[in-house]
């Protein structure tokens, strides 16, 4: 074959894959389908422990923070709930990762979450207020906003968010793993729900659409995702109090819709039963099929 011939043939084969790209409403196609999508699963009993060892077979903190950035850590302390109650992210779990961003030089870790019962109360029920001082980093209440316009979506056109989460150069997802009334599950996507001031409108409009689509907003400063499976609430969901089994497992990873696809299986569910799940897949946000993901056990 001329070279004429074979630049022409190669531009042909390329353009058709964009189109077929765009036909699939693939938004956001860096995600790399070229590399092979992994999460890491730790146990122990320990949770501050494994939370910990799980980060470090990823490469360690220092791969996700760098010494002077402004991190922000994104727990679940939606409900006047305990951490046995499973209805909040175990603030073991939180504590570790205040103590690693701590570590790799940060020059402030801020913990917030915009709360369903007052945040005054969940914060201390939780023990994540107290977990989080005595590691070194400061628990803001939800209380400063920003009107922002969001480009590339269907449904979402503005929200209002959280100032802190605009402002920071890390932002780190750690939900609690659970079932859900409305969203059938909240995971890491579903947490975001907790940067935005008016949730009524997801709920009002098309709820699984916006969690996909307010993903997509947040991803690129989204550096790191930890699955708290420590204790999952598979009844009464999401405040609880419901049946919460213990697994004492910690999940990490990058890649959003892979973590949630693999949360859904820990509670007894299937991802592509999970529309928002579907709908971020399908937008180009991550991996939803198992069988592609690559799932080290450390």
């Amino acid at each position: 074959m001329k070279r004429r011939e074979f630049l022409k043939s190669s531009f042909l084969f390329i353009a058709g894959l964009s189109f077929s790209n765009l036909l699939k409403g693939k938004r956001n196609i860096s995600f790399a389908e070229n590399k092979e999508s992994e999460i890491f699963v730790g146990k122990g009993e320990n949770f501050e422990e494994v939370t910990i060892n799980v980060i470090e077979k990823m490469g360690g903190i220092v791969k996700f923070v760098k010494k002077g950035e402004k991190v922000v850590i994104k727990p679940n302390i939606a409900w006047n709930r305990t951490p046995e109650q499973a209805a909040n992210t175990h603030p073991d779990v939180v504590s570790a990762l205040v103590k690693l961003c701590k570590k790799a030089g940060a020059k402030e870790i801020a913990v917030i979450d915009n709360t369903c019962h007052a945040w005054n109360i969940t914060y201390n029920a939780s023990g994540i207020k107290d977990a989080v001082e005595r590691a070194g980093g400061t628990i803001k209440p939800p209380i400063n906003w920003k009107r922002v316009e969001i480009s590339g979506t269907e449904i979402l056109k503005e929200a209002e968010i959280l100032q802190e989460v605009l402002d920071c150069d890390v932002l780190i997802d750690v939900p609690v793993v659970k079932v859900h009334g409305g969203a059938k599950v909240t995971l890491a996507m579903k947490n975001f729900m907790g940067i935005v001031k008016d949730r009524g409108y997801f709920h009002r409009t098309n709820l699984h659409k916006c969690i996909a689509e307010i993903t997509y907003f947040i991803k690129p400063k989204t550096k790191l995702i930890i699955l708290d499976a420590t204790r999952i609430l598979l009844t009464n969901g999401p405040q609880g109090p419901g049946e919460v089994k213990e697994l004492k497992t910690v999940v990490g990873g990058t890649d959003i819709v892979a973590l949630d696809a693999y949360g859904t299986t820990l509670l007894g569910k299937k991802p592509e039963e999970t529309p928002h799940i579907k709908i971020a897949s399908e937008m180009g946000l991550g991996e939803m099929d198992l069988s592609k993901v690559k799932i080290k056990y450390v």
